[in-house]
């Protein structure tokens, strides 16, 4: 495969803590109907001490499992844990759309209040019609990442490591959820 192959990564703040959970299993349904092709899906709350709990819904089943988890919790930590910052914007600017990790943490801050919700998607091959069909009526603000397999790559080898992994968990709290 090429190393420009993309895939999108969507951060998408819905009101209510219940209402992500509600747009993941929907996104299932289609999944299995082959209208999305979910690599790896999470729900984000804000716990009451303020940091992010990301309980991961979906293993990875990317062509090269270097993206991870982790990598997800590297990029909403982002700005707030001070980390090799200009490391992770180099690591993006393959990236489609080029951002700022302020960008994601500005939007957390903004959008993902106490009693809201939020999914993380990591998706590819995606009939977008079908997709917005279903989920327009959760209404929710997204926020959206074109992430290039180099760009991939860069960021799971920044979040394997132990001084960065132990950064993101001072902001992020990641729990596996197995379904």
């Amino acid at each position: 495969m090429s190393d420009e192959r993309k895939q999108s990564l969507f951060i998408i703040v819905y009101p209510e803590k219940e209402t992500a959970e509600e747009v993941y299993h929907t996104l299932r349904l289609l999944e299995k109907q082959e209208k999305i092709d979910i690599k790896t899906a999470a729900t984000l709350y804000h716990t009451e001490e303020g940091k992010l709990q990301l309980k991961h819904r979906q293993r990875l089943r990317l062509w090269r499992d270097e993206f991870d988890v982790g990598s997800i919790g590297l990029i909403l930590a982002g700005t707030r844990a001070g980390i090799l910052a200009g490391t992770l914007f180099d690591a993006l600017i393959g990236s489609q759309r080029c951002f700022d990790l302020r960008e994601v943490t500005a939007f957390l801050d903004d959008k993902l209040g106490p009693d809201d919700s939020a999914l993380v998607l990591l998706v590819t091959n995606t009939d977008w019609n079908a997709v917005q069909s279903e989920v327009d009526q959760f209404g929710g603000e997204e926020l959206a990442i074109e992430l290039t397999t180099k760009a991939e790559k860069q960021l799971a080898e920044i979040a394997a490591n132990e001084e960065v992994a132990a950064a993101v968990q001072e902001y992020v709290e990641i729990e596996e959820v197995t379904l």
